[in-house]
């Protein structure tokens, strides 16, 4: 790891308490919104693909929609759920895990409206990196992890969009994903980095500028990316509480006109982020990532967002089968009504067009 680049085990220590956003107070007095401002408790975590909602703040979009974005910063998004829960946020980003469809099927009152991220071609968020002794023995594609049966394959958490993938690539190969391979599942990302140098792991599943910085290192070598061995598969999404959805809909979809235009912005810089410059770094302010450089190297894997807001419900559908089996981490399924709720995008993104509040 570079000395510019906050690791995630670092801000785990100094976010023990969960944060509270204030840096978009000047947007409000902006904005010529004609009644109070509704206020929107979101939970956020700072990635990358969670740059847009900081976008939508600080750019005074949201304020110009007559909300008022209270964010919560929390250090890992398998914490969100929780507090959405209990009624502490109104709004959050969820990743496509074990752990989210075991909330819903036990009637957790929330539901997915908005994309936060897929694998499109060339832009995933996520990659597969072995160590490089092993990719120098002939392990250098999908094909060839058959070849680590029996080794420790390291992601961050289990059931997390990190083991669905390598298991995906797994699977690929002609392997048991369940019994081929040794699970490692408890050691944070950035410390798989270090193990990969160590050659304590063998093969590993990370967010992808971690994956370049091992790979920089020497540590190990990218043999392929998460659009390649799951394209356009979801990774998060924006949730919100179903009573927000029932009462205070309309806010949703202003919430949403704001940050499906922040979303095509974001997935414009991630593009080609040296023609970006100020809003590149405006972004470090609120993401683990403050290297600039490292920003613009990994670019576009920063992830894509659905310029149209919408989720692929048929990718998250797909996850939940592949954890209830072969993993049998989720025991009853949900229905797609009882994950989403998909007019809100549609609403948005309609309003978007039509209106063009931001010019």
């Amino acid at each position: 790891m570079t000395n510019r680049t906050t690791t995630r085990r670092g801000l785990l220590k100094s976010t023990a308490k969960i944060a509270v956003l204030a840096p978009f107070a000047g947007a409000m007095s902006r904005t010529g919104w004609a009644q109070q401002p509704d206020v929107i408790n979101i939970a956020a975590s700072p990635f990358i693909n969670q740059a847009a909602i900081f976008m939508a703040g600080e750019m005074g979009w949201f304020a110009k929609m007559g909300i008022d974005p209270k964010i919560r910063s929390f250090p890992d998004g398998s914490l969100v759920v929780a507090p959405m829960i209990s009624g502490e946020v109104d709004i959050g980003v969820v990743t496509s895990s074990a752990g989210l469809f075991n909330s819903l099927s036990r009637g957790a009152p929330i539901r997915a409206m908005l994309c936060n991220g897929q694998g499109k071609k060339g832009r995933a968020v996520t990659a597969i990196i072995v160590r490089t002794d092993h990719y120098e023995a002939g392990i250098k594609s999908i094909a060839d992890l058959a070849r680590i049966k029996g080794m420790t394959a390291a992601v961050g958490a289990a059931g997390s969009i990190n083991q669905y993938g390598i298991a995906t690539a797994l699977t690929m190969a002609g392997m048991d994903p369940v019994k081929d391979v040794v699970w490692q599942t408890s050691v944070g990302q950035p410390d798989i980095v270090k193990q990969l140098g160590q050659k304590q792991i063998d093969v590993a599943d990370l967010t992808y500028h971690l994956a370049y910085l091992a790979e920089k290192q020497g540590f190990g070598k990218i043999i392929a990316s998460r659009d390649e061995y799951l394209p356009n598969s979801q990774t998060a999404m924006i949730a919100a509480r179903t009573d927000m959805i029932e009462k205070r809909r309309d806010a949703l979809v202003r919430f949403g006109v704001a940050y499906i235009h922040s979303a095509r912005l974001f997935n414009k810089v991630a593009g080609n982020p040296k023609e970006h410059a100020d809003i590149v770094q405006m972004i470090t302010k609120y993401i683990f990532v403050k290297d600039v450089n490292l920003l613009n190297a990994v670019a576009p894997h920063w992830e894509w967002i659905a310029e149209n807001g919408k989720p692929n419900e048929a990718s998250v559908m797909a996850q939940q089968d592949f954890w209830a089996s072969p993993f049998k981490m989720v025991e009853k399924k949900s229905p797609l009504s009882g994950i989403f709720e998909s007019s809100i995008a549609a609403d948005a993104a309609a309003k978007l067009d039509a209106e063009k509040p931001f010019g």
